[in-house]
């Protein structure tokens, strides 16, 4: 099976309950983690957020969660995109990414933004296209977040 066929846009409740199950498994040190993760699932419940994730048998082996910016309505934002550690480097990432593009691009959105502070993110990002706009400590900790961004206008073919 090809790791394209595994990646599902959430809708159910079951799935967004596998998700959140999944998320909470990462906390990666961000402050108040378990109350953002029990958000997100309310927002995805709501539909506020997005999910698409690649799931194979039971196991959920990443997941990218997206919402629309709270401030800039042109941007989509990455809130927490993920792959299990026995996932990577196999295209999950990948194959989570693209439909997300896809997505964005369909609903005219002009920019993806996400903020990450691990390299190995920021290197995935780069390839795909994203620039770096911006580091700063975003979640009330010392830590440097790299504040990326595509812009979708680049692809654009004029006429």
């Amino acid at each position: 099976m090809k790791i394209e066929q595994l990646i599902k846009l959430a809708s159910s409740s079951e799935e967004i309950m596998q998700i959140y199950q999944y998320i909470k498994s990462f906390n990666l040190n961000y402050p108040d983690y378990d109350e953002w993760a029990k958000k997100c699932k309310r927002e995805l419940e709501f539909d506020y957020k997005k999910a698409y994730y690649a799931k194979k048998d039971s196991e959920i082996l990443g997941v990218n969660i997206f919402q629309p910016h709270k401030k800039e309505k042109n941007i989509l934002e990455i809130k927490n995109f993920r792959v299990s550690l026995a996932n990577k480097k196999v295209g999950i990432g990948l194959s989570l990414y693209n439909p997300l593009e896809q997505y964005a691009k369909k609903q005219n959105f002009k920019i993806i933004q996400v903020d990450t502070h691990t390299n190995e993110m920021v290197d995935f990002l780069l390839k795909r296209g994203f620039k770096i706009i911006e580091k700063e400590a975003l979640y009330s900790s010392s830590q440097i977040e790299t504040i990326l961004q595509k812009n979708l206008q680049d692809n654009k073919k004029w006429l």
